[in-house]
Formats: structure tokens, sequence, C-alpha cells
């Protein structure tokens, strides 16, 4: 079996369009995993606040409560 090794037009053509479309492809991929990634942070980022919210609230319950019993012993005192 003999093989044509001559380079023509179209075997120089088909390799460009090979290589511009692998090109494209690994770029588009590159661009979704970067998109995951950007969204993966936001939700990051949102459990963060949600849970610092959560944080601050009991804070805030728990001073609340120390507010209540301080206002109780002065009320004792008098």
């Amino acid at each position: 079996m003999k093989l044509n090794t001559n380079i023509s037009i179209e075997n120089i053509i088909t390799i460009v369009a090979i290589i511009c479309s692998i090109t494209l492809a690994f770029g588009f991929m590159q661009y979704d995993i970067d998109l995951l990634k950007e969204e993966l942070d936001l939700k990051a980022n949102k459990r963060e606040i949600i849970a610092d919210r959560e944080l601050v609230a009991y804070k805030l319950d728990i001073i609340m409560q120390d507010i209540a019993e301080i206002k109780e012993t002065l009320k004792e005192r008098k």
C-alpha cells in the first residue's frame, strides 16, 4: 500500500480547520469553567453572608437577653 505524501491545499485547509475547531472548543470549555467558578464563588459568598446574618442575629438575641436581665436587676434594686 502506497501513501500519498503530497501536501495539497485541501489537506492544509483541513488541518487549519481542525486546529481552529480544537482551539475554539478549548476556549469555550475554559469560558464555561470560569463561569462555573464565578457561580460557585457567588453561592459560597451568599452562604457566608447568611451565616454572618445568623451569627449577628444570635448575638443580638443574647445582648437583648442581657439587657432584659440588667433591667430586672435595676428594678429590683430600686
